[in-house]
């Protein structure tokens, strides 16, 4: 993307933050971690939702699902 617009990542990373208050990885951790509340409320496999979403393993997904949302992803999915 820093390529697209013709800046380094550094210059990239400082006008993303500018724009959106927060830096491009934590803005697509966001973006993942709600693609996978999508999955999760679809009904689909937590090993699964992991996998499409782009986490290394479910253990990966339920550190970083808990830490922004405060609640397992199965105690998510159970309601």
């Amino acid at each position: 993307a820093a390529w697209e617009a013709g800046l380094s990542r550094e210059a990239y990373s400082r006008r993303f933050r500018r724009i959106h208050g927060m830096p491009p990885e934590t803005h697509n951790l966001l973006v993942r971690l709600n693609d996978a509340r999508r999955g999760l409320r679809a009904g689909e496999p937590i090993a699964v939702v992991a996998a499409d979403t782009g986490f290394a393993d479910q253990s990966h997904l339920g550190r970083m699902f808990r830490r922004l949302f405060g609640v397992t992803p199965g105690r998510y999915r159970a309601g």
